[in-house]
């Protein structure tokens, strides 16, 4: 095993101090080499009361232990070496981006009673275009990564967000349910893209140890979307009475995300395998944002490898405002739509309560592995908040189902909710970080894979889960999906144990 490490263990806080030291990096094979051993480990620490580990290739971080993962090459022009402002002006874009998705499909559900009543149909019939529209974000991202790589990152993002806005207009001014029913699909399918290049760009622009806070960050920002979607969507209805009004907020939302883009969009791909001097010119920032600098230069090849997860949490938005909206003579809680709103406050609450969580807790776990294992990290040790996760989300379901079968206090739900998401919070930036990690140069395909399932089942359930609830029970139909999240952490378990023998059996990533 290459480079010994030793007692003295930190992760950087702070990526503004995050400077690479004066060691010359000239033998970028022998720094892999360094770094990523065959058992799937990776070397992230140095010791500096020790001259004798000292490495004469790997770069460093400011302290002179923390090691640069991936190792930076000395072109400014290299993502890794942009300012701090530059990398998170970009984050907070590519935050944005990914926002909108979610955001959207949340919103549509409190609208569907008004467009029932102005298009004659019921409101399970305006429901088809909303499931859709949940299918087809989930398929456009898995669609958008090969076109990611081949293409580019910065053109890929912005010409479906452009095109995403004008969808959204469309769904507006929609004259037909035939119309917003094409319209919605087509909304859906271009506007995912954020929530699956999202973690490509994070890869690209910051190190190992900077990941695991910026992609909580950005998970966060995405799945609190689905809930702020309904809590504007049923003030406005409560305030106007127009579902239109709603998709022109979605429009709105829209025409932001492109100034961003237009102010802080570029291109994160960078060739790591030549010399500084041998990368291509970088020309102006607007043609990489369009696409020209990208046909001239990208040849990245197609062929890559995916990963899977799965989560309730998107079918339990698409059916909550339903739920919520039925009358109390049909057993329902009869709220109005603001009070609704009100009660999506409770997810939005707890996806910051998870992320703050997050934020200090993945490095403290990260810190407490590395340090026991002498500076250097398995990816496996990613995994150990989604046993915290499932403890929220079991219960929470369990709550949520018995709280709608009894007709409890409507806090039971808000607590359920607000345990589940939590849950789910924690869980994704552990599964998350710990498939980059596995993975590294397939950041794009873990991420749309992952966001594919999930919206795969949410699709699904949208279209069963209020029927499965009044007829078999919401407690058994909730009681279903508990038992479902505690059955998927006998998977997790199989994976923290097996993990790293799978990866090394199945050898390296080809590209």
């Amino acid at each position: 095993m290459a480079a010994t490490s030793t007692n003295k263990v930190s992760i950087i806080h702070d990526e503004r101090d995050v400077e690479e030291a004066n060691t010359v990096h000239e033998d970028p094979t022998q720094a892999e080499r360094e770094i990523y051993h065959d058992d799937g480990a990776i070397l992230v620490d140095l010791d500096v009361t020790s001259k004798s580990n000292q490495s004469a290739v790997l770069k460093t971080a400011r302290d002179g232990h923390t090691i640069l993962i991936p190792q930076p090459s000395d072109d400014p022009d290299d993502p890794l070496n942009w300012s701090w402002g530059k990398k998170h002006a970009l984050l907070m874009t590519i935050s944005v981006a990914a926002f909108i998705a979610d955001f959207q499909a949340g919103a549509a559900a409190p609208c569907i009673l008004s467009q029932a009543e102005e298009w004659k149909i019921t409101p399970d019939h305006v429901n088809y275009a909303n499931n859709l529209n949940v299918l087809f974000v989930g398929i456009g991202g898995v669609l958008g990564i090969p076109i990611a790589y081949f293409w580019g990152r910065a053109p890929l993002i912005f010409w479906v967000a452009l095109s995403g806005t004008m969808f959204s207009m469309g769904c507006a001014l929609a004259s037909s349910f035939n119309v917003y029913y094409g319209m919605k699909a087509l909304q859906g399918f271009t506007l995912t893209i954020g929530q699956t290049t999202g973690l490509a760009f994070i890869h690209d622009m910051f190190y190992f140890h900077e990941q695991a806070r910026k992609i909580g960050l950005w998970t966060a920002v995405f799945l609190a979307s689905p809930y702020f979607g309904p809590l504007f969507a049923s003030f406005i209805l409560a305030g106007t009475g127009s579902w239109r009004a709603v998709y022109w907020l979605i429009f709105a939302l829209g025409c932001l995300n492109l100034l961003l883009m237009g102010l802080f969009l570029d291109e994160t791909w960078y060739r790591r395998d030549i010399p500084a001097l041998e990368q291509p010119p970088r020309g102006q920032r607007l043609l990489r944002v369009i696409g020209l600098w990208q046909i001239r230069h990208h040849n990245k090849s197609m062929q890559r490898l995916v990963l899977m997860s799965f989560m309730w949490a998107v079918g339990i938005n698409q059916t909550s405002a339903i739920l919520f909206a039925t009358p109390r003579t049909a057993e329902g809680y009869g709220f109005s739509q603001d009070i609704i709103g009100y009660v999506f406050f409770a997810p939005i609450v707890a996806v910051i309560i998870g992320e703050v969580f997050g934020h200090f807790a993945n490095d403290w776990i990260a810190a407490q592995y590395i340090r026991k294992h002498k500076g250097v990290f398995l990816p496996e040790a990613r995994l150990k908040p989604v046993y915290l996760a499932g403890a929220f989300m079991v219960p929470g379901l369990v709550l949520i189902g018995q709280t709608l079968h009894s007709h409890l206090h409507w806090m039971g739900i808000v607590m359920g909710w607000g345990m589940f998401v939590f849950g789910c919070l924690v869980a994704s930036v552990a599964i998350t970080a710990y498939a980059v990690d596995s993975y590294p140069t397939a950041a794009g395909e873990v991420s749309s894979l992952i966001n594919f399932a999930r919206l795969l089942g949410g699709f699904s359930v949208g279209y069963f889960q209020l029927d499965w609830g009044m007829s078999a029970g919401f407690d058994v139909s909730f009681g279903v999906q508990a038992a479902i999240v505690a059955a998927s952490l006998l998977i997790i378990v199989f994976i923290h144990i097996y993990g790293a023998r799978l990866r090394h059996w199945s050898g390296p990533l080809t590209i």
